[in-house]
């Protein structure tokens, strides 16, 4: 059990990594290519659409092939996504390339959230969860460390290659050792096979589901997009170009203390209680960082931001695995979320760019704050149906 959850761990490193990467990449792409900030932006989000297109399909395939093999498999995406990033030498072509690797980025998380929820106990759950994704921001801190360097000393056509050789290394080491194990191989085809069978209507026909479908949508969309317009709020408070950095630093630092932080929490504490008052807080820090000019203060509220917004995805998925551990059907059931989230990540910067540009950029982090608001308000429903459940029971 722990060997599996190791290689999941030590997968959504490099799969995570990976996707920072190739964002890293586009600058020099976009320079020798000569594209627009338009091209760019749309290649930018093929790996969001990824997850709405992606996620449903996915997770019928590996609630049918098991979902260990399906997710080591997915590294082969990657592979060929740098390799024909590598000899583009046009726009369309870049768009084939990116749509590739974004089968892998799209495919890995409703998969492998679902296999640590099967191989993790409930009471350490939200520990567990909360370690992966911390491990995910750790693989975008190192692999992204010196590619920017690397790009630029010996060419960004030939930093794609190396990435080609990596994943391709660690596609043949895990597939060694994969099936090297026999039993893991075998204990995930009778899991696959004993698995109750169900399909997606039925379990939509769950109402706590429902609620905690709402409680992701509305939880990325008002945190999702945060990141990206944080630099343009720290411009218009007349903060010098050159320091944006260090916060954008700060808050990602806080999103590696939320996911370790809040996860621990939710173990000791009911996982709905603990989102209650991480989402209020997420709504008062959103509220004093968009009124705020002291750049002291700024940096505090994005760290303590950076924590609460991300740091509630170990929440959510153990909301989503308590209220489908009836059934087991896991990979179903993240996939699901995973359409619901994407969607929300990627309406999020649609929305508040265009009320950035109508009504300025402080009001698009305010209605960010209303839509914690409503995320809230889902939870305390969720809350009250559980307690109501208790009761009966």
């Amino acid at each position: 059990m722990k060997n599996r959850l190791t290689q999941v761990f030590t997968l959504h490193f490099f799969n995570d990594g990976f996707l920072a990467s190739i964002i890293l990449l586009l600058p020099f792409i976009a320079k020798d290519l000569k594209l627009n900030l338009t091209q760019v932006g749309f290649l930018s989000s093929i790996f969001s659409l990824s997850g709405i297109l992606i996620s449903l399909p996915i997770g019928y395939i590996s609630s049918r092939f098991g979902a260990s093999k399906v997710l080591i498999f997915t590294m082969i995406f990657y592979s060929l996504g740098f390799l024909f990033s590598g000899i583009s030498h046009s726009y369309v072509f870049l768009i084939f390339a990116f749509t590739i690797m974004s089968i892998a980025f799209g495919s890995f998380h409703p998969i492998s959230f679902s296999i640590v929820a099967q191989l993790t106990k409930k009471e350490k759950l939200g520990r567990t969860v909360g370690d992966f994704t911390a491990i995910g921001e750790f693989g975008r801190i190192c692999l992204t460390g010196f590619i920017s360097y690397i790009a630029f000393s010996i060419g960004w056509r030939q930093t794609s290659f190396i990435y080609v050789i990596i994943s391709a290394l660690i596609l043949f080491v895990f597939l060694f050792f994969h099936f090297k194990n026999t039993r893991i191989v075998v204990e995930d085809d009778l899991r696959t096979k004993n698995q109750k069978k169900i399909n997606f209507i039925e379990i939509l026909k769950n109402k706590k589901f429902i609620l905690v479908l709402f409680i992701n949508f509305f939880d990325n969309l008002a945190s999702s997009a945060l990141y990206i317009f944080l630099p343009f709020l720290l411009i218009s408070k007349k903060i010098s170009p050159s320091i944006l950095g260090t916060f954008t630093s700060a808050f990602f630092l806080g999103n590696l203390i939320g996911k370790m932080g809040l996860g621990r929490l939710t173990d000791k504490f009911k996982n709905s209680k603990v989102f209650i008052y991480a989402e209020l807080l997420m709504i008062l820090f959103i509220l004093l960082l968009a009124y705020s000019n002291s750049i002291t203060f700024i940096i505090i509220f994005s760290i303590i931001l950076g924590s609460l917004t991300m740091g509630t995805a170990p929440i959510r998925t153990t909301m989503v695995a308590e209220t489908n551990e009836h059934h087991g059907s896991y990979e179903k059931a993240f996939a699901i979320t995973s359409f619901f989230a994407s969607l929300a990540s990627a309406l999020a910067p649609i929305i508040l760019g265009y009320v950035a540009d109508r009504y300025g950029i402080v009001n698009s982090f305010n209605l960010t704050a209303l839509f914690a608001l409503f995320a809230v308000l889902s939870a305390y429903i969720y809350k009250k149906s559980r307690e109501n459940e208790y009761l009966i029971v």
